[in-house]
């Protein structure tokens, strides 16, 4: 398998189902969140030696359940997942006793998910589940999930060439000024999970856009590819842009993803 293959056997139909997936995830979730839940306030924050905020310390573990007992999913390599809640707290609890193989953040660093590929568990936030961007982390949890099922659990492998960043610059760089840790964001499959991110906000735009001119329909298209992939952090990576031929190969899987899913979209 080459380093780049994650980039080139992917199909808009598989990024079109593990996206459907999330979305389907993310509702059946909703059982478990509480009431009082909101996408601002979690139920930890961070820090356990803070005494400001008097909030439970809860690290229980709720298992959901298989993905394959859950849903009905054309995605073999999802079936096998297991899906685990647990608390902010929890969480960071966890992460200070065992290693994992992808901690998914949201805008402010907070922990929203973590995936083990040795065990196939996706562990989700319990404090934001009522938040859009569980969605997105859920997707990219799952793109780890598929990844890893592909490549005989090798591409999320700690040290494998999966997660050494193409670009040889990157490699030894943790804490660029603008970009922040470029040895991590721009391995591979890192990369290849924050895409499916991208693709994932695509989709309200793209059945807004059925419903303009195609002039206007491709200009807020464009717009937002193009603040999608600055803002899950790949545009970036390729200051070359079209020179590069990863890039070029993710400019063409967004392509190929919104024809498709115009095609889906028209249909009654």
């Amino acid at each position: 398998m080459k380093l780049f293959e994650l980039f080139i056997n992917e199909t808009a139909e598989e990024d079109r189902a593990i996206i459907s997936l999330a979305d389907a995830v993310y509702k059946y979730l909703q059982r478990y969140a509480d009431d009082d839940d909101t996408d601002d306030e979690p139920d930890y924050y961070g820090d356990e030696d803070d005494d400001l905020y008097d909030v439970p310390k809860d690290d229980k573990v709720t298992t959901v359940g298989r993905i394959g007992d859950l849903f009905n999913t054309p995605l073999l390599a999802a079936e096998h997942v297991t899906l685990e809640l647990q608390s902010s707290y929890g969480i960071s609890e966890r992460l200070r006793k065992e290693s994992t193989d992808d901690v998914a953040k949201g805008p402010r660093g907070e922990v929203l998910g973590l995936w083990y590929g040795e065990n196939s568990t996706l562990v989700l936030n319990r404090d934001y589940l009522v938040s859009n961007t569980i969605k997105s982390t859920i997707a990219h949890e799952l793109r780890h999930a598929v990844d890893d099922f592909k490549s005989n659990k090798q591409a999320n492998k700690a040290g494998g060439r999966y997660s050494i960043p193409k670009n040889k610059s990157y490699r030894n760089v943790t804490n660029d000024p603008h970009l922040g840790n470029l040895s991590y964001l721009a391995q591979p499959a890192e990369i290849n999970a924050r895409f499916v991110q991208v693709l994932h906000a695509m989709v309200p735009v793209i059945g807004r856009a059925a419903k303009l001119e195609p002039q206007q329909a491709d200009q807020l298209i464009n717009q937002t590819l193009k603040k999608a992939m600055a803002s899950y952090r790949i545009a970036d990576l390729f200051p070359e842009k079209e020179k590069s031929k990863d890039y070029k190969r993710l400019m063409k899987r967004a392509v190929d993803f919104i024809e498709k899913e115009k095609s889906h979209t028209k249909k009654p």
